[in-house]
């Protein structure tokens, strides 16, 4: 929580009127797609009803009627998405530059010895990657919750007035993907915590063959090619290891997925078979359909900002 805390202290304090409207429009983002699913039910259950009524007419102006209303809502959707995009594009340059300059004065302050230790050369190379974007991130994904939240409660009461088991599916079928997805972060941080020094190598070569400072030397004694291979050798190091990860965790997901997904249809189809009984209308089964579709997005997103939010503090940590 401190580590949070001052994330997004560090945001406010570089853009505070920007990151106030990121949240006003957040806000706004997570109350909007609750009223274009509900108008989705009403415009399918008055198309429905109409089918069946001698007034046509008036059948018609009350379709067109919401359907203009749905028209409203998309459109306002799409500005505050623009406006969203807009600010957090401002929002991030400002934090880049403001991180960007704590970093040089923190790089002034250091003693000179310093300079002469490996691991120092490692914490620095991390800061200077995840420093200027990190806590724009860490922000980006907190907003995010924030009106993921919005929606999910209101998704969940609606399921609830359903059924009670169809609100516990959505949890369900999140728990096979969060589990692969916690599983291969702490892999992947602890594989790119323990490359960093080979990052770096391979970064002193590239600038050694790329610089002008020593193309001189590098001509004079014939080592172009010499520092070429040692930096392909490097890159090709870190290519195959997180090529082999990629894979393990691209076959994990794959499997959780495939669970999800069965549980998924099973749950699809007790709403249709309740349809077909006549206990729901056809309103209510496309309500319900994209309720749980997106409720299940939600969950699922915001599973993986609970692992991204662990992955971020234990690199923070290093």
């Amino acid at each position: 929580m401190p580590k949070l805390k001052r994330a997004i202290l560090l945001v406010w304090q570089s853009a505070p009127r920007l990151t106030g409207i990121k949240v006003a429009l957040i806000i706004l983002q997570g109350i909007l797609p609750l009223a274009s699913l509900y108008l989705t039910k009403v415009v399918v259950d008055t198309l429905s009803a109409s089918l069946t009524t001698p007034n046509q007419e008036a059948a018609f102006s009350q379709i067109m009627v919401l359907l203009a209303i749905a028209g409203i809502v998309i459109l306002t959707t799409t500005l505050c998405e623009s406006s969203a995009n807009l600010v957090s594009t401002l929002q991030a340059q400002r934090v880049t530059d403001f991180m960007e300059g704590i970093l040089h004065a923190k790089s002034i302050e250091v003693d000179l010895e310093h300079y002469e230790d490996a691991e120092y050369y490692d914490k620095l190379q991390r800061a200077q990657r995840e420093a200027p974007s990190r806590p724009t991130q860490i922000v980006d994904r907190l907003t995010q919750i924030g009106k993921n939240s919005i929606s999910l409660l209101a998704i969940v009461g609606l399921l609830l007035s359903f059924h009670w088991g169809m609100a516990g599916v959505l949890f369900v079928v999140a728990i096979p993907s969060v589990l692969v997805r916690l599983k291969f972060a702490k892999i992947m941080y602890r594989w790119q915590r323990e490359k960093t020094s080979i990052r770096r190598r391979a970064g002193y070569y590239s600038a050694l063959l790329t610089r002008d400072r020593v193309a001189k030397e590098i001509r004079l004694f014939n080592l172009g090619s010499l520092f070429s291979e040692r930096f392909r050798q490097l890159r090709w190091q870190l290519y195959h290891e997180s090529f082999t990860i990629a894979t393990r965790r691209s076959a994990a997901n794959l499997g959780a997925q495939a669970l999800a997904g069965l549980i998924m249809f099973a749950a699809y189809g007790f709403v249709i078979h309740r349809t077909l009984q006549g206990i729901l209308t056809l309103g209510d089964l496309a309500l319900y359909h994209q309720a749980f579709k997106q409720g299940q997005g939600l969950i699922n997103f915001s599973l993986r900002n609970k692992v991204y939010r662990a992955f971020v503090w234990n690199r923070s940590r290093s």
